[in-house]
């Protein structure tokens, strides 16, 4: 994983967002070896499941560009049954 806090000042960076891209709909594709371009850029198992830091694009471009980066999907896999469960518990 890259440290961005040893890039800042040294190098200059681009960000690309993707909006909207569905992991399942990428990844199918990755697979087909229908991406030759990004098949470049990406791990050898393809793209990774992450959760954007906002709910919408404007919000997610701020969080990013203040440090928080997409977070990988086990984030939602352990919070969001436990907030259900209390959801449940509160009715």
């Amino acid at each position: 994983m890259l440290n961005f806090n040893k890039l800042t000042g040294s190098h200059d960076l681009v960000l690309v967002t993707l909006d909207t891209l569905r992991f399942d709909a990428a990844q199918g594709l990755f697979e087909q070896k229908k991406l030759p371009n990004f098949e470049k850029l990406l791990p050898a198992n393809g793209w990774e499941k992450r959760h954007a830091p906002g709910s919408f694009t404007f919000a997610s471009h701020h969080a990013i560009f203040a440090g928080f980066l997409p977070r990988p999907n086990a984030f939602l896999l352990r919070v969001l049954p436990a907030a259900k469960l209390q959801q449940k518990t509160r009715s």
